[in-house]
């Protein structure tokens, strides 16, 4: 459900009334609390507390007429965002130097490999990597996966970063990553799809291509990272050594023998 203006200003530390005053004599100007009260929907009991509070706030400004009732005019929505954007960046560096303080300290436990669920994490997870690395990025992936981090690894490629690897099904991908001869067989019972994404040998995410909605892994870990990236060379190095349809042809036979004495 898309949330509403009211629900987007209670997340600038608004309550549901402070939020509807200052909506509410953002639309009518200038005015007095009864026609406040009315256009906003807030119970007359309620409204001089809550214009009170929103002139704390900073949101109205208040003065009494010469019959000694009190007119308020709205802070401009302007100088208002402007404000909470100002504050929200000012909170924001503060609360990333404290989170990385805290991820620095050597008390931490070290953990070798943790799980990512959900598609928006482990996409958020593979753009991160990408962004972060500075040297190279090295995957294995299929199609639904590679093109939802075009755009990052196009990035990666434009600031001197290597990027490459092998591809599955992909039709035309970008220099340095290499089309698999298309042998590639496992057992698992559905054909699914997985991923490798390993950031300059240092971080690494791998696990089920998101379209599948299953679970990847983290980690840090040298010899997690070795392997892997271990595994995509080696799907490489195959590569170069079959230029032929009869030579993929034979390859795709090797491994499918050697796949039906493991599952025996």
């Amino acid at each position: 459900m898309k949330d509403t203006m009211l629900d987007k200003l209670q997340k600038f530390g608004l309550n549901l009334y402070e939020a509807k005053a200052y909506s509410s004599l953002l639309k009518i100007g200038t005015a007095n609390a009864y026609k406040i009260s009315k256009e906003s929907g807030i119970p007359r009991a309620r409204i001089y507390d809550v214009l009170e509070s929103i002139t704390k706030l900073g949101l109205a400004m208040v003065e009494e007429s010469s019959d000694n009732v009190k007119i308020y005019t709205p802070v401009p929505s302007k100088i208002f965002l402007e404000r909470i954007k100002k504050e929200w960046e000012s909170d924001y560096e503060e609360v990333k130097s404290d989170l990385h303080d805290l991820e620095a300290e050597e008390k931490k436990q070290e953990i070798y490999v943790f799980t990512v669920k959900g598609k928006e994490n482990i996409t958020a997870y593979c753009r991160q990597l990408i962004k972060e690395a500075s040297q190279y990025v090295m995957i294995s992936m299929w199609s639904q996966m590679y093109e939802l981090l075009l755009l990052e690894l196009e990035e990666c490629k434009n600031r001197g970063c290597n990027v490459l690897g092998i591809s599955h099904d992909i039709d035309n991908p970008m220099e340095g990553i290499e089309k698999h001869f298309g042998g590639k067989t496992h057992n698992m019972p559905e054909n699914m799809h997985w991923f490798v994404l390993s950031a300059d040998g240092k971080k690494l995410l791998y696990g089920y291509s998101v379209e599948i909605e299953k679970d990847a892994f983290y980690t840090e870990d040298t010899s997690h990272i070795y392997l892997m990236e271990d595994y995509i060379l080696h799907d490489m190095v195959v590569n170069h050594f079959i230029e032929s349809e009869e030579d993929r042809s034979k390859m795709v036979r090797i491994m499918q023998e050697i796949v039906s004495k493991v599952n025996r």
